[in-house]
């Protein structure tokens, strides 16, 4: 599908160089020249005064302006005969020729065919863009992810009783917030504001209680949109991507046009170029099942799932009071919590100052510094080995051996797991975290159990459980296949032996500690995470790695790690995930129409 959009921005056409007519010299003050001259400055009102009918000119002239958007025009003139060179937005040169008369008095002629043959006072000059509008975003396995879509959009002015516009829309929009609606027809005084846009089938159901509601109006558009089963935190970053390609591409027409909409000969154009459809790394079935169990939740929740092998997201999900806030799942930032716990015990095991299997302290709080750190509800374990504290998530023990660590350890190692690196990825914007360099003390035991001023976004702590996963190795995150992700850093990976000891503490917190409601899920590893927050409920967290997916799930305000759980064993149960479990798509399918496309 192609479709063709005419600009009509009134921005005065801007020409850096100022070159007048054949045989004129610069200090010409002839009525010709001086019309050229204000020509090229786009001074429409002086170039008509040097007219022999002023008031027509300017009127064609500012409605030429109006047509060409920011096409930028240079008159010359020699002999009678006008040539007009016309830089179209992209920079693309074409020209025209005209006739350019002088009267008695020495005025120019008016006449609208100075700058095109052809061209009368019911003809102008109109600029368009020509775009593919019909270029389709589709997943890993070449189903239609977004896809261009007529709208409908609703608008309304001060006369409108919204009260009355929100009874009508309820059965498609039921949370259609009134107040803010009211606030912004407030703000924007005599002008209307666009309250929402219906798709058809939306409108086929409330199109007719729209009907006729004072200071209500519609106007047809298209966007780019997703399938409502499997939108995503991703398709702002998508949209802007794909807008890039059409942009890239645009081809564009100049053409003349009468004022009854009949079309007239073309000055210059040049056709859209054609280009592939763009293919991302995201699984439809894993997202809508990511969907569906954030639906289920009503605080703000979120869920990242990446495939391990390829850094490709699989999906991105959030719930509506999740979206209230913008993108949390990719760039929201919070204190991770227990979760964190998986770069404490990597970094500890790194330094070699404990092992898996050796003995440790587990009290119910320990005082650092004036610093009272203590166990979730304060239980108490004993002594007992590290990986069993690690699995009943002891933050005591994580305070205990986080004593022995350097400043920049817990930094390092996060980095070294993707958490706080800054990724440029093609068609999204993450922010991963951040982990601060911390002294001995009350700093670093809270760090080293998530607190303090350590932060993580879904995306993030998804990207630690990836790293885990590929075995230490930092994974780097990606969306459109084809495109290379930047990093503002490589760290080197984790030691291979100390990510297989803290792969198996995590089927442990599956198998029998904080998550062993997931015990039924086979080869599933996991780290729970409560994240205290000052005078707020706690957020709850879970990171889990199974088959070639790692995953994060998130809920605000939760106040324990328990409905994060309960969250992700609905995702993982849900089914349609399993063959994102398997592993990554078989290269040689990739960009085949009948089969799945791989992430790259």
């Amino acid at each position: 599908m192609k479709t063709t959009t005419v600009l009509a921005t009134a921005s005065a056409v801007a020409v850096p160089v100022l070159v007048l007519s054949g045989c004129a010299m610069p200090w010409s003050d002839s009525p010709s020249d001086k019309f050229i001259s204000a020509v090229n400055d786009g001074n429409w009102e002086d170039a008509a005064a040097q007219t022999s009918d002023p008031a027509a000119a300017q009127a064609w002239l500012s409605d030429l302006d109006d047509n060409i958007g920011d096409t930028g025009l240079h008159l010359e003139s020699e002999d009678d005969t006008s040539t007009v060179t016309w830089t179209v937005p992209d920079g693309d040169e074409t020209t025209s020729t005209g006739t350019l008369t002088t009267g008695g008095e020495g005025t120019v002629t008016w006449s609208p065919a100075i700058f095109a043959d052809g061209l009368s006072p019911d003809a102008t000059v109109s600029y368009s863009d020509d775009r593919n509008y019909g270029l389709q975003i589709l997943d890993r396995r070449n189903t239609v992810q977004m896809t261009w879509t007529p709208v409908t959009v609703v608008t309304a002015t001060r006369e409108a009783d919204i009260t009355r516009v929100a009874e009508a829309v309820r059965p498609v929009i039921p949370d259609f917030d009134v107040a803010d609606a009211e606030a912004r027809i407030a703000d924007a005084g005599d002008s209307p504001v666009a309250l929402f846009s219906l798709r058809a089938e939306d409108l086929d159901r409330v199109g007719a209680a729209l009907t006729d509601l004072p200071g209500t109006a519609t106007r047809e558009e298209g966007r780019l949109l997703a399938d409502r089963a499997s939108s995503s935190a991703l398709d702002g970053g998508l949209t802007d991507y794909w807008t890039r390609k059409l942009d890239e591409s645009a081809g564009w027409t100049l053409a003349v046009t009468h004022t009854d909409g009949s079309p007239g000969p073309v000055i210059g154009s040049r056709a859209a170029r054609q280009v592939e459809p763009v293919h991302t790394t995201v699984d439809l079935g894993v997202q809508a099942a990511a969907n569906r169990a954030v639906d289920s939740v009503e605080l703000p929740a979120s869920v990242v799932a990446l495939s391990v092998s390829t850094g490709g997201v699989l999906a991105a999900a959030q719930n509506g009071a999740a979206d209230a806030t913008g993108t949390p799942a990719l760039t929201g930032l919070f204190p991770p919590g227990s979760t964190f716990k998986t770069v404490t015990t990597a970094a500890a095991l790194s330094k070699g100052t404990v092992g898996p299997d050796d003995i440790v302290d587990c009290p119910a709080s320990v005082d650092v510094d004036g610093r009272t750190i203590p166990n979730d509800h304060d239980f108490s374990l004993g002594q007992v080995p590290l990986h069993t504290a690690f699995a009943q998530s002891c933050n005591t023990t994580q305070a205990l051996i986080s004593r022995d660590l350097g400043p920049e350890d817990l930094r390092d190692t996060a980095a070294q797991l993707g958490l706080g690196v800054d990724f440029t990825a093609p068609g999204m914007t993450t922010v991963t975290g951040s982990v601060p360099v911390t002294g001995q003390g009350a700093a670093r035991v809270e760090s080293a159990i998530g607190q303090g001023e350590v932060l993580a976004s879904p995306i993030g702590m998804a990207l630690t459980g990836a790293s885990v996963a590929a075995g230490g190795t930092m994974v780097t995150p990606s969306l459109v296949q084809g495109e290379s992700t930047a990093s503002d850093r490589n760290p080197g990976p984790v030691d291979p032996a100390v990510v297989d000891e803290l792969k198996t503490m995590m089927r442990e917190t599956v198998e029998s500690g904080t998550a062993a409601s997931l015990r039924d899920i086979p080869g599933l590893g996991g780290k729970t995470g409560t994240a205290e927050v000052d005078g707020q409920a706690a957020h709850g967290w879970f990171v889990g790695i199974v088959g070639d997916v790692a995953f994060c799930t998130f809920i605000a305000g939760a106040d324990s790690s328990l409905p994060a759980v309960e969250l992700s064993g609905r995702l993982l149960r849900d089914g349609a995930l399993d063959v994102a479990l398997d592993g990554a798509l078989d290269d040689s399918s990739a960009g085949s129409p009948d089969e799945p496309a791989v992430a790259q």
